[in-house]
């Protein structure tokens, strides 16, 4: 039985083995197909959506070429329509040049018509006129500036301009310009610049001008009789002469006139200097103005404070006085013609040759002059209350002063 069962065993057991080979065959296909079923749907998915996104990409790529034909389209559009402004600017421009071209050279033909025109009739009135002007600049010269070097100087070229004309009718007007010309040469006029130049140098010669010594001494004291003797019995007696020497000694009083000037302290002459230099600034100032009534003041007060309160027995102090009353004693004012008769003349000549005007009379110089000098008196009160120094020594002595001089014995 054992060996029956043996033998049905490995009879049984001889075909399990190519049952198991069949079933793990089975599987592999399975898997092989399903794994290739995968990666065909993956690479129809991967196929379809790349042919998706070119579908999308050419319909983009259409689109921009049409956006880009439609800009192209436009800007040339554009271009066109540039052209046409630009042309059109540049045919009103052409145009517009061409006018102004044609005005101008019509101006230019006109002006040169004009000058051609001119005759030698023309140039005499402008000769005419320009000597009429060089004697008004010279009527003004005189009455305002008092300057009658240049006005003479305008009075030759306003001379040589009626020469140059060669018309005999207007002798009488040369005539009259000479005559003007004779009238300010002889006028005497004044060195206002040596006038300045002193001035200056006695402002420098203040510093050396000594201060007069008014400390006088007084009457001679009686001759004291209180003598100390060498006896001790006097000793009361000598105690008394003793004291009443030194109280004597002690404070010395000095009488003083009213007519003398007070005297000034140590420290005050310098104002006292300065203010001399201040006057004299003011009538340097008053020279080239020709204000002699400023002018004569300042020196006044200069002298007056100068005989004063400094020494007048030093040869300095004389020397700079005498310069003072010298200068003082010059004046700045120049007689003047109250007026020139060519000026009439020309004038008369300009408005009936130049302008076909009757003959009037104009305004004359004197009263032209004085127009002009009226505001100059109020300028001058001005300067002269700016200059005034702040320092001022007294011109006139103090009434009733006593001098008291104290010394220690």
């Amino acid at each position: 039985m054992t060996e029956q069962n043996q033998s049905t065993d490995a009879v049984e057991t001889k075909p399990t083995a190519p049952q198991k080979s069949k079933s793990c065959g089975w599987v592999g296909n399975t898997l092989s197909i399903a794994i290739s079923l995968a990666i065909g749907i993956g690479g129809f998915y991967i196929y379809y959506h790349g042919k998706q996104q070119n579908a999308a990409l050419i319909a983009e790529n259409n689109t921009l070429q049409q956006q880009i034909a439609s800009l192209m389209e436009q800007q040339s559009t554009d271009k066109q329509n540039l052209d046409a402004k630009i042309q059109t600017l540049e045919t009103s421009l052409k145009e517009q040049i061409e006018s102004q071209n044609h005005q101008l050279d019509e101006r230019v033909g006109k002006l040169q018509t004009r000058v051609s025109s001119l005759s030698n009739s023309d140039i005499e009135n402008w000769r005419l006129a320009q000597a009429s002007s060089l004697v008004k600049m010279a009527g003004y010269k005189i009455w305002s500036e008092q300057d009658v070097t240049t006005a003479i100087a305008l009075l030759e070229d306003a001379d040589r301009n009626i020469a140059e004309m060669g018309d005999p009718s207007l002798i009488h007007a040369r005539k009259a310009i000479r005559d003007d010309i004779n009238t300010l040469t002889k006028i005497q006029q004044t060195d206002l610049e040596g006038i300045i130049l002193a001035l200056n140098q006695l402002s420098n010669q203040v510093d050396n001008l000594p201060l007069i010594d008014r400390v006088e001494q007084g009457a001679p004291m009686e001759k004291n009789n209180r003598e100390i003797t060498a006896s001790l019995s006097d000793w009361n007696k000598n105690l008394r002469n003793s004291l009443k020497s030194f109280m004597d000694n002690f404070i010395t009083i000095t009488p003083r006139d009213n007519n003398k000037a007070a005297l000034l302290a140590p420290n005050q002459d310098i104002y006292l200097r300065e203010n001399i230099r201040s006057k004299l600034l003011i009538a340097v100032q008053a020279v080239p103005r020709q204000q002699e009534e400023i002018y004569k003041k300042s020196l006044e007060s200069v002298g007056e404070w100068v005989r004063a309160y400094f020494d007048n027995s030093v040869p300095d102090t004389e020397s700079f006085l005498s310069s003072v009353d010298s200068l003082e004693a010059r004046s700045l004012s120049i007689t003047l013609p109250e007026q020139l008769e060519s000026q009439q003349i020309l004038s008369e000549l300009v408005r009936k040759r130049i302008y076909n005007l009757p003959g009037s009379e104009p305004a004359t110089p004197k009263n032209h002059a004085e127009a002009q000098s009226e505001p100059e008196p109020k300028r001058q009160t001005e300067s002269e209350t700016q200059s005034e120094p702040k320092h001022q020594p007294p011109s006139e002595p103090l009434s009733g002063q006593a001098e008291t001089h104290v010394e220690e014995s």
